[in-house]
């Protein structure tokens, strides 16, 4: 459903210049990618579309007896250099995408917790009243899951942190 909810974003975006696209969190939970947020949801982002970036001119092709210059001759390109250094956009867009994909790993994370709070076999140990209780590698199993999704949450503050030093 979500691959389905990106797959129309990314094939309308096109289409769509100068726009605001919104994620919402509609009332049952599910999360919604529209230009108009609808009554009852919780908006969650909201995003300015840019249109694309002028392409660059094409270079001209060398002539068949001109010899590529060597890396000696062209030199190191340094951070100085305008055309070697990341445009603003696009910083902001890996640090999009480094927020994607943290936010994704956290979900799994949390995920993963929750489908292993249930015992697996051999971690409820019977006691000598009749009951049980959760074994010490339980514990360790959980704790290690927990861990994984605080080291995610974090990951995630981080990215964010990132892209609004970018701002």
């Amino acid at each position: 459903m979500n691959r389905t909810v990106v797959a129309i974003c990314l094939a309308i975006a096109p289409l769509v210049a100068f726009a605001t696209i919104y994620k919402v969190r509609m009332p049952d939970g599910t999360i919604l990618f529209t230009d108009s947020p609808p009554a009852g949801a919780k908006v969650l982002e909201q995003r300015e579309t840019l249109p694309p970036p002028p392409r660059p001119p094409a270079k001209a092709a060398p002539s068949p007896g001109a010899t590529a210059p060597r890396a000696s001759d062209r030199g190191a390109s340094t951070p100085s250099d305008p055309a070697a250094a990341p445009s603003g956009s696009q910083a902001i867009d890996a640090a999009m995408a480094e927020i994607s994909d943290a936010e994704r790993e956290l979900a799994a994370a949390r995920r993963k917790l929750e489908a292993g709070r249930e015992p697996l076999p051999g971690e409820r140990l019977g006691t000598a009243g009749g009951r049980s209780r959760l074994s010490p590698e339980y514990e360790n199993r959980i704790a290690d899951l927990e861990r994984e999704v605080a080291a995610a949450d974090a990951r995630v503050k981080r990215a964010y942190e990132a892209r609004n030093a970018l701002r």
